[in-house]
């Protein structure tokens, strides 16, 4: 089959598509085909040879925690899919490939009203939009929430789950183009977070907010402290570099500063949150965002567009 490999940390280039042995299943594991990967922020960062927390892959390596295909082979004891299946998944190695080995307890199903790059969408972006809301910082509906980069895949995951519980949407997203599209998720407020006087803008209408999601607290942080209400939960989702924050004003407000890693779901909640994720895309809540589709040859452009801040969605990747 064929995979992207990376030898060395660097920059998108160092990625190759090169020829590599077939995946072999083992017991409760499941052979997928895979149709499309996802392309996470994550990826770029271990790509570039970033350390999250305790964890640096061992090169040759190949990236992506996210795909989406069809069951082709099943492992001694697998019950969960059956052949022929549409199926996401969570592999055991990299999801830039052709064919991927997971584990049967990190398959799910695809909703059949989405497509397999939409598919790609719900076990990091939509998961980590929950997780944040509903496990990190334990939203109900009398909350404001405010999604940075509200556009975005995670972004925009957040803002439908937000409006199906009934919470107070403030979206913000760099572009006009950017801001139809968080207004036509629904969000009840959208403000362009590159406009100097936005956070004014935000302040004018709202005391404060409960809840802050932020995909680039490099940069905003410190001006989410600056917003935030007493006692409320700031979830960190991304960001690259250092930030110094005043921890006068954290303990002042009394203020809670999360970091997101999905890893540390207990497995009974991770069900769940697949359950929850399902039963959105069902009842028409949840419709995750795709971006771009990329061929699997274009691993480097891929990266490039992720690390180019203000996607409209997800970016894919085509065996």
């Amino acid at each position: 089959m064929k995979a992207i490999r990376i030898h060395e940390f660097g920059a998108p280039e160092v990625m190759q598509l090169e020829e590599v042995s077939d995946p072999i299943v083992g017991a409760e594991q499941v052979l997928i085909r895979v149709k499309a990967a996802g392309a996470n922020p994550l990826d770029t960062y271990l790509r570039a040879g970033v350390k999250i927390g305790d964890y640096s892959p061992i090169l040759p390596w190949t990236p992506g925690n996210d795909a989406a295909g069809i069951v082709e082979q099943l492992g001694i004891g697998v019950t969960k899919v059956k052949v022929g299946d549409r199926v996401y998944a969570q592999p055991l190695a990299g999801s830039y490939a052709e064919l991927v080995i997971s584990h049967e307890s990190q398959v799910y199903p695809l909703h059949p009203s989405l497509s397999f790059a939409e598919g790609t969408c719900v076990n990091i972006a939509c998961r980590t939009a929950y997780y944040s809301l509903f496990t990190l910082a334990k939203a109900t509906a009398s909350d404001v929430v405010l999604v940075h980069g509200a556009s975005g895949s995670v972004g925009g995951a957040a803002v439908q789950l937000a409006l199906e519980a009934g919470l107070t949407v403030i979206g913000t997203a760099g572009s006009a183009e950017r801001m139809e599209l968080i207004k036509g998720l629904g969000a009840q407020y959208v403000f362009n977070h590159r406009d100097p006087d936005y956070l004014k803008q935000i302040q004018d209408t709202f005391k404060g907010v409960d809840i802050v999601l932020e995909m680039a607290a490099s940069n905003n942080l410190t001006k989410d402290i600056k917003l935030i209400n007493p006692a409320g939960r700031i979830i960190v989702i991304g960001g690259g570099k250092s930030v110094e924050v005043d921890p006068v004003a954290i303990i002042g407000l009394g203020i809670s500063i999360i970091g997101v890693r999905l890893s540390l779901l207990e497995s009974q909640e991770n069900e769940a949150i697949h359950d929850s994720l399902y039963r959105s895309v069902e009842n028409g809540a949840l419709r995750p965002i795709v971006d771009r589709e990329f061929p699997l040859a274009e691993a480097a452009k891929a990266h490039h567009a992720v690390e180019k801040s203000g996607s409209l969605g997800k970016i894919c990747l085509i065996p």
